[in-house]
């Protein structure tokens, strides 16, 4: 079952990554579309996109986009399979562009400084009239490059929340869209937040701020979850589940940011809360551990001693959780 998580874990993070560098590509690829028709784009400037070493966008969009999809063990869905191919032939067609820029710009000008020498021979005008040939059909192929790839873009954005769909559960996705609305919005419009989050949940404005936030907890990331979860509560302020949730998260911040008394204060809110939530026995040890690390740090054995009160009220809350009854199975 460990493995089966963290197997799930790992691809849920690789599928943040092909999401967050196709979306770089379509920023880059419009810039350097809006520079192409102005007729700007350099070689230089379109390695950014797109190179032979293997530092570029796509040639990293590509092989993530291979490494999660092609994989045998995996089940690929449909519309993951024609994701994988249309970045491939994305990838392929601008490595062709990529060419054909290149010889237009280094190769051009000498062309251009031939014809203006004169004096050739008849086979060397032979030879350059073959390089005028050649450098027009590239000048084709790079504009046609251009257009293939802007229309395959625009057309895998149109299906993008479909591929989403596929992904609705996945926490990591969520904690990144809400981490990076700013470059969702240049990405996909001001309102692609809105718009995602109403096509992949429906009237449930709720749930992707309670995936996130779940994500947030389990990985101890609390003031994230706390945020999250507080976003859920708006939506929906009567939900006891994501109350509990909110004091537990800031308990646990709460400790980790020496506030013992306050986070004790945060579980009573809790186990006021036990007998209407799914109080699972990984909160109870939660608490319980947390209860006894502060009598580790604070002992107050002594009459005298400051931190006996404290101790105290682990103890008080430490029976609060005993008289809970176990958690069915």
């Amino acid at each position: 079952m460990e493995d089966y998580d963290n197997n799930k874990r790992e691809r849920e993070r690789q599928t943040v990554e092909i999401v967050r560098h196709f979306l770089t590509a379509v920023v880059t690829f419009r810039e350097q579309y809006q520079e192409y028709k102005k007729g700007l784009l350099s070689f230089a400037h379109l390695t950014k996109l797109v190179d032979d070493r293997g530092h570029s966008i796509l040639f990293t969009l590509k092989e993530l986009s291979h490494a999660l999809y092609r994989r045998a063990s995996a089940v690929i869905s449909e519309k993951e399979q024609i994701f994988d191919l249309t970045i491939g032939s994305i990838f392929h067609l601008a490595m062709k562009m990529r060419e054909d820029l290149y010889q237009l710009e280094f190769y051009g000008p000498k062309y251009l400084a031939l014809i203006k020498k004169g004096n050739l021979s008849p086979q060397q005008e032979d030879l350059v009239h073959q390089f005028q040939e050649i450098l027009s059909r590239a000048e084709t192929s790079f504009q046609e490059g251009m257009e293939e790839i802007d229309v395959l873009i625009k057309d895998t954005l149109a299906q993008f929340s479909e591929l989403l769909f596929e992904y609705r559960e996945n926490g990591f996705l969520l904690r990144f869209f809400l981490e990076e609305i700013d470059f969702l919005q240049e990405a996909l419009g001001k309102d692609a937040l809105a718009e995602i989050f109403g096509f992949l949940y429906g009237p449930d404005e709720s749930q992707p701020y309670r995936l996130a936030g779940e994500s947030y907890f389990q990985s101890a990331f609390f003031s994230k979850a706390i945020k999250a979860f507080s976003r859920a509560l708006e939506k929906c302020p009567r939900d006891e589940n994501l109350q509990f949730k909110v004091h537990l998260c800031q308990g646990m911040e709460q400790f980790y940011s020496f506030a013992p008394h306050q986070a004790l204060k945060s579980f009573e809110k809790c186990l006021s809360l036990a007998g209407k939530v799914d109080f699972s026995e990984s909160y109870r040890l939660m608490i319980r551990k947390v209860c006894q690390k502060i009598q580790e740090e604070f002992p107050g054995r002594r009459k005298s001693d400051q931190h006996l009160d404290l101790v105290k009220k682990v103890q008080a809350l430490q029976r609060q959780l005993d008289k809970l009854s176990p958690p069915s199975s």
